[in-house]
């Protein structure tokens, strides 16, 4: 049994200190109080069948024994793991790192609650599998879901070093109307990620909002079309205790679109500054001439630029006729709701 069960009950005895065999009072004592204390609160069980997370997982270049800091590239909503990295290819293969993007079920679009489960699996798998922590960037629900995963499975704090989330919906979007689901419905991660869902009522009600002792850093860009407020007191993808980066503050006048914001020169130099230091990135260290090319390093800029203004003739369509629709927001869950230690 463990001690959590057996203590209280040997310390209320008359003689406890005998009966728990202690030589030291002091000692017999701390063990009675520590048993007395509410226990930490546990990660969440995964209720998704553990083949399909497994399954989900898809990895490029040398993790098992990796030399260099894995990476988890989190998608975001309407679109897979594979096309996001399809995108990013070049940047990544530039920057050296291994890196895992996770397959979503409905192409990112399903409830948010079930969909954590697989980023959650995919950042133990590869921790275990490199043998060391790693770095997660994402972008738009992609940049929500990391800071959903640390903070209900406090397990993972230590696994993740550094989070960056480029236009992360952390708030909600002003842009979405609810009620424009109300006839036919809508996919369940659109209602969570409208501003003033239950689901981010909640998450947004916990202490932290970057927890644990991952360096948290956050992009955003002014002329995001799909997540906005990004201006005036509450830009809805800053984070409290973040180092929170407005691309136009670092390039003036720069015209960047909700996904280019993860692929842009100012959210690759911002991430991988991250990795090469202790803490969340510093703008004061980004290279002096980051404004001089629209994106990462790696990147064609022709080919990014017809990839970027094609992505919503992929996605509007998905979200539209090809995805599961639901006619209200999915019940938020008990672990939701608790207060995250």
């Amino acid at each position: 049994m463990r001690l959590q069960t057996v203590a209280p009950l040997l310390c209320g005895l008359p003689d406890w200190r005998s009966a728990l065999s202690l030589r030291s009072s002091a000692f017999a004592a701390a063990i009675c109080v520590l048993a007395a204390a509410p226990a930490a609160a546990a990660d969440p069980p995964l209720t998704v069948p553990k083949a399909k997370l497994d399954a989900s997982l898809h990895c490029h270049g040398k993790l098992q024994g990796a030399k260099r800091q894995p990476i988890m590239l989190v998608t975001g909503t309407g679109a897979t793991g594979d096309e996001a990295y399809a995108i990013g290819r070049g940047a990544f293969e530039a920057f050296g790192h291994p890196v895992c993007t996770v397959n979503y079920p409905d192409f990112t679009t399903a409830d948010i609650q079930v969909s954590v489960q697989y980023l959650v699996s995919g950042i133990r798998a590869m921790e275990r599998r490199a043998g060391q922590p790693i770095a997660v960037i994402g972008i738009s629900q992609g940049g929500l879901l990391p800071r959903f995963a640390l903070t209900y499975w406090p397990s993972l704090r230590e696994q993740v070093t550094d989070v960056l989330a480029a236009a992360g919906t952390q708030h909600g979007t002003s842009l979405f109307d609810p009620a424009a689901c109300v006839p036919s419905g809508c996919a369940p991660a659109l209602w969570q990620q409208a501003q003033g869902s239950k689901l981010l009522a909640a998450l947004n009600a916990q202490p932290d909002e970057t927890p644990g002792p991952t360096s948290w850093t956050t992009v955003r860009s002014t002329t995001d079309e799909v997540v906005q407020p990004q201006t005036g007191p509450h830009p809805t993808s800053a984070l409290r205790g973040a180092t929170n980066i407005l691309i136009q503050s670092v390039c003036p006048g720069r015209m960047v679109s909700h996904i280019g914001t993860v692929l842009d020169s100012v959210a690759f130099a911002a991430f991988t500054d991250a990795i090469a230091h202790k803490g969340a990135a510093r703008i004061s260290r980004l290279p002096k001439d980051v404004c001089a090319h629209p994106y990462a390093p790696g990147l064609d800029e022709a080919g990014t630029s017809a990839i970027l203004a094609a992505g919503g003739n992929l996605i509007t369509p998905r979200l539209v006729s090809q995805v599961p629709r639901v006619a209200a927001e999915p019940p938020v869950r008990a672990y939701v709701k608790r207060r995250a230690t």
